[in-house]
């Protein structure tokens, strides 16, 4: 019988909860760790600074990784949606085997480039990636895909993704209204994004055709939106026709509320609107982004690590939301989002739940306000 392998374990005053999930991370980063940024400089620079910093080399790839699945454990995180960057430009499956490797359950989404002169090229290399690969789940790790982002990936390279995701099974997600820099290309044809594509060469007047025209990125992205089924992380920049497009296609947000802080988000957007997306019925999950733009404080031996609790608490802390709900983005939401049952993050009859956290808690409370 089961009971005769099992063995009890104490933790007296704790509480005890499902692990946790973080649904979005950029976990081949790690070995970058945090940085400070500074707003006013301007998220371009930022990311001149991860290329200049990132891994290529497929062993140091997996080692970032594997170190990232590390601070995921001690986080009590036991479900991911990783983004599998695209080292050299290029589609990489590193990302995915050090996650399987470590036995973590989750998604690694394989990121793309496909703008400009690239964009034909670009969506035939991922067609012929994809083709080469003879299946998309190892154990519990699930192969996604992951278009970057409305300012580096053309229309109609989106209109591909949707179809590719389709024809494989792979679930969808890409960042989407994330910074200034983003929206100023998307609507006006300018500024900093359209001056590092330019520098890359790779500019032309027919890729121009496709922006410039006061749309926000998620009107830019409607069509994709409403068709594809894809999940949208971060959605900084959110006006009310924004979340009647977000809502009527019923498209899950993941929001990182650390790394809309770190790069000063609400200066430009206003405070996150992921209260008015819940109560819209959108599904929102948390999740951390990159270990860069987190407080140096989470890698000391009482850090939490890549939670999405300390995510959590955050929002509980800065917000007073509630932490029923702030439970549900850590849990359920984040589970959906990635395309998995939600047996394996909640404690019920009949669940399966993928880890059990015991959370030293004291005070008074609902147990969700004193974890």
């Amino acid at each position: 019988p089961a009971t005769d392998r099992a063995s009890r374990i104490d933790r007296p005053g704790c509480i005890l909860m499902p692990a946790i999930v973080n649904a979005h991370s950029h976990l081949d980063l790690t070995h970058i760790g945090p940085r400070p940024h500074d707003p006013d400089a301007g998220f371009v620079a930022w990311v001149d600074m991860v290329r200049a910093n990132r891994h290529t080399e497929p062993a140091q790839i997996r080692a970032s990784v594997a170190q990232g699945c590390r601070l995921l454990r001690k986080g009590g995180v036991g479900l991911v949606g990783d983004i599998a960057g695209a080292a050299g430009g290029q589609p990489c499956l590193e990302p995915w085997q050090a996650l399987a490797n470590s036995g973590f359950a989750g998604v690694s989404y394989l990121e793309f480039f496909a703008i400009g002169t690239r964009t034909g090229a670009s969506i035939a290399c991922l067609e012929e990636f994809l083709a080469t690969i003879p299946g998309f789940t190892r154990w519990r790790a699930k192969l996604g895909l992951q278009p970057h982002a409305p300012n580096t990936v053309a229309p109609v390279a989106f209109e591909a993704a949707a179809r590719l995701a389709g024809q494989h099974g792979l679930p969808l997600i890409t960042h989407l209204a994330e910074s200034i820099e983003e929206r100023r290309f998307i609507a006006e044809c300018a500024g900093p994004q359209l001056e590092l594509i330019q520098k890359l060469g790779i500019w032309s007047d027919a890729a121009a055709a496709d922006f410039g025209k006061g749309h926000s990125p998620v009107e830019h992205l409607e069509p994709f939106i409403r068709q594809s089924g894809s999940s949208a992380v971060h959605v900084n920049q959110c006006s009310d026709e924004d979340l009647a497009i977000l809502a009527e296609a019923r498209t899950k947000v993941v929001y990182c509320p650390r790394a809309s802080a770190y790069f000063g988000a609400d200066r430009h957007f206003g405070p996150h609107r992921y209260r008015d997306m819940l109560a819209a019925g959108i599904e929102v999950a948390l999740g951390t982004d990159s270990i860069i733009n987190l407080p140096s404080g989470i890698l000391d031996e009482a850090g939490l690590g890549l939670s999405t609790l300390d995510e959590a608490r955050f929002l509980h802390a800065r917000d007073g939301a509630d932490p029923d709900t702030l439970i549900k983005m850590i849990t359920t939401h984040g589970s959906r989002v990635l395309g998995f049952d939600d047996a394996l993050v909640t404690l019920s009859e009949g669940s399966t739940p993928i880890g059990i956290l015991a959370i030293p808690a004291t005070g008074k409370g609902s147990p969700a306000e004193r974890v």
